[in-house]
């Protein structure tokens, strides 16, 4: 647990400073005019937000695998009726 945290930790602070990193390019970019940082500054951005997702995807998938399959099928939900409509309420008559 504490490694998936860890690299979780790690991917999420890497990635924010990638996101630092390629929008101060795009600015020095925009600022005089160089189209190669500016380029390089928008592939660090999604390279950045690749990171993000990842990191946020490695502490998710350890919550989900600490739970087991019958934890699972006791969250599904006991009465599936639709009490809106009275389907479920078919043998019962009206006032």
């Amino acid at each position: 647990m504490l490694k998936s945290l860890m690299k979780g930790l790690l991917g999420r602070l890497l990635g924010y400073g990638g996101l630092v990193l390629g929008f101060w390019w795009l600015r020095e970019a925009f600022w005089e005019i160089n189209y190669p940082v500016g380029v390089l500054g928008g592939l660090t951005i999604l390279a950045a937000m690749y990171m993000v997702v990842g990191g946020r995807r490695s502490t998710n998938n350890s919550d989900n695998t600490e739970l087991s399959n019958t934890e699972l099928s006791n969250t599904e939900e006991e009465d599936p009726g639709d009490s809106l409509d009275g389907r479920d309420e078919s043998n019962k008559l009206p006032p």
